[in-house]
């Protein structure tokens, strides 16, 4: 590569260049020179480095003599002025690598004695410790040499970690960039730096099979501690935790752990549909009370494998016999089944058992013997098990009676863990103390027909009846507040939540009261037929409404809106019941046919037809069981939980 114009030219602006220190001993001297002797314009363009020495001599004797003479006393200089140009010529020449770094002090500079003496140009890699502004139009000059230092070292670090071939194959590609561009280039950000490589597309990196081989694959769970562990899986569900735990025995450990399982199980276990909050431990509602010594996992595995007997709708039968006539009202928890019938008892079963215990009534009734032995001579008390076996063999419940009392059939009952109400056909309810042995603590008088329903809170007491009117009792007085009257026919169902009144009737019509005011604030219209029974949900956003025109009907308590129609049964629906945990909905029907819908969407999930011998009269559920009854005098119990191992680690 040529290089011309050495020195500086007035008419040109300077070209930076990377020029070493061997060319810059030579430059001295040669501005020493023009410095001591000063010269023309027409001097300096006779003078250009690409020419030889012969021609450069030739042209020295072409001068004029005049001009000769004048330069004569200098032809000695001239001569130094010619060798040192040359060998600064072939200093540039050589190869930047045979360059070692001298030391860019002061003292650099020092070569000889007409250096020191002399002042000359100031090359372009002269060391500023400031900055210097530029003459005219020219660009200051910006020290160079004592900034960016670790920069720098971080550039030659880098450039020793680059393999040696591939060190001189990227110093022989960029060599003439280096030089032709004449500037110091960012080492850190690789502009200007050529490439050498053949580009990958980054599918065919992403699909080579050797890119998985360099993957680093780290056991975290067995090198973290298991506390840390522990803290990661929990927020796994129960599938991917059942996947990890092939993964090796340390994660099948970890993942067994019961602190794990407890957090799946209340996560995924306790949700409900229409509630209003999840499933409290220990209430009943099929989760335990928290314990210690609970296995959630197990509980996990029981939970499931419930769930699936429901959707396959597997179950065990079991028949309670004993009542007389038609029961017409069922309620029942863990523990124990309370009907009403109208043979004029009220009667406390044993769940767990499949017993009577007690048996409430008038004395006439209580002290009959037929009440106990049958005309065959056996008990009639006694459960009839999925394998036609009986159990227990002999069965004499108590049977006890108050002098406040039913003379009628009981049409309706609820229970909470305080009292008792139950409604008859004489138009009196009742309120018993379950603590105090079901002793009667009031009777409420005011309904001039049959109590056909009845409904309470902590504060209040809930009857319809035949007479077409609602009464609001007070629940710790017994006193009357309030009777409703707006219904066109008897009104045969009533549900409470909070301050809202769900009532339903003959005359086709759901209608909604403010318990507060006595107003009717809502009515819903779209049953043809007159209505038998109807349900709201706990969390107070849906009704379910059913009757003679044999469809159900689900609705949004809020808006009135019909959200499903449901053609449910081919004869009157007579029962209704939803569970709020599960979202499923429950009907009996006169045509003997018990069935499940989910409430969501109205699709059936179950048909359990002819179970009964004749109308269904009462139906309800819960976790495990859907307990019903009949106008044939018994209980059934479809249990789909009974053939699986620790279905009683779920009750309460």
């Amino acid at each position: 590569m040529k290089m011309k114009r050495v020195f500086p030219s007035e008419d040109e602006p300077l070209q930076s260049s990377r020029i070493l220190s061997n060319s810059i001993r030579a430059t001295v001297s040669t501005r020493a020179f023009y410095e001591s002797k000063p010269y023309t314009s027409h001097a300096r363009s006779q003078f250009d480095l690409s020419k030889s020495q012969s021609e450069i001599s030739n042209d020295l004797i072409k001068l004029p003599s005049s001009h000769k003479q004048s330069r004569r006393g200098v032809s000695h200089s001239i001569r130094n002025l010619i060798k040192k140009a040359s060998e600064s010529i072939k200093c540039h020449r050589r190869n930047i690598q045979e360059h070692k770094d001298r030391s860019r002090t002061a003292w650099g500079r020092i070569r000889s004695p007409s250096a020191i003496l002399r002042r000359g140009f100031e090359c372009e890699d002269e060391i500023l410790y400031s900055p210097v502004p530029g003459n005219g139009n020219r660009p200051p000059k910006i020290p160079r040499g004592h900034s960016g230092s670790a920069a720098r070292a971080a550039a030659a670090a880098e450039n020793k970690a680059i393999p040696l071939h591939l060190h001189n194959e990227f110093t022989w590609r960029n060599r003439q960039i280096f030089r032709s561009s004449e500037q110091q280039e960012d080492r850190e950000s690789g502009i200007g730096i050529a490439v050498t490589a053949t580009p990958v597309s980054p599918i065919e990196k992403l699909d080579s099979p050797t890119d998985c081989s360099e993957i680093s694959r780290v056991d975290f769970i067995s090198k973290l501690p298991s506390e840390l562990a522990i803290q990661i899986l929990v927020n796994l569900d129960q599938a991917t935790l059942r996947n990890i735990a092939t993964v090796s025995k340390q994660w099948l450990k970890i993942s067994s752990t019961p602190s794990i399982w407890r957090e799946v199980f209340l996560r995924e276990q306790t949700k409900t549909y229409a509630s209003g909050r999840p499933i409290q431990l220990g209430a009943g509602l099929g989760l335990p009370s928290f314990n210690s010594n609970n296995d959630w996992k197990d509980l996990y595995r029981i939970r499931e494998q419930l769930r699936e007997n429901w959707m396959r709708g597997t179950a065990g039968a079991i028949y309670l016999n004993g009542h007389l006539d038609s029961i017409y009202c069922i309620q029942f928890d863990e523990k124990k089944i309370i009907t009403g019938s109208r043979d004029k008892t009220i009667r406390i079963w044993d769940l767990k058992k499949y017993k009577c215990t007690l048996i409430i009534g008038p004395p006439d009734v209580v002290n009959n013997p037929s009440l106990m032995i049958g005309e065959d001579g056996r008990s009639r008390h006694y459960a009839i098990m999925p394998d036609m076996t009986k159990s227990p063999a002999e069965n004499h419940p108590n049977t006890i009676s108050f002098p406040i009392h039913h003379d009628q059939s009981i049409l309706c009952l609820q229970y909470d863990d305080r009292i008792l109400a139950t409604g008859s056909s004489d138009g009196t309810c009742i309120v018993h103390d379950i603590k105090n042995g079901y002793q009667p603590i009031r009777q409420l008088r005011h309904h001039t027909a049959a109590i056909l329903d009845l409904a309470f809170d902590g504060q209040h007491i809930v009857t319809c009846s035949k007479d077409i009117t609602i009464c609001i009792w007070n629940r710790n007085t017994g006193a009357l507040i309030k009777q409703l009257r707006g219904h066109a026919g008897p009104v045969n169902a009533v549900q409470l939540r909070g301050n809202i009144i769900v009532s339903c009737s003959g005359d086709f019509r759901v209608k909604l009261w403010n318990i507060d005011t006595g107003k009717n604030i809502k009515e819903l219209v779209g049953h043809t037929k007159g209505l038998a029974c109807s349900q709201f949900s706990e969390d107070s956003r849906f009704i379910a409404s059913a009757g003679n025109d044999k469809t159900i009907r689900i609705w949004d308590a809020n808006t009135g809106e019909a959200l499903q129609s449901i053609t449910a049964h081919d004869n009157l629906v007579r029962s209704l019941y939803i569970d709020s945990i599960s979202g499923r909905l429950v009907s009996g029907s006169y045509d003997q046919d018990i069935k499940v819908f989910d409430m969501s969407t109205g699709a059936r999930l179950l048909d359990i037809p002819k179970w009964h011998s004749s109308w269904v009269l009462g139906a309800k559920s819960d976790y495990r069981r859907i307990i019903s009854t009949g106008q044939d005098p018994k209980i059934l119990i479809m249990d789909f939980g009974m053939n699986i191992k620790g279905i009683e680690n779920l009750e309460s």
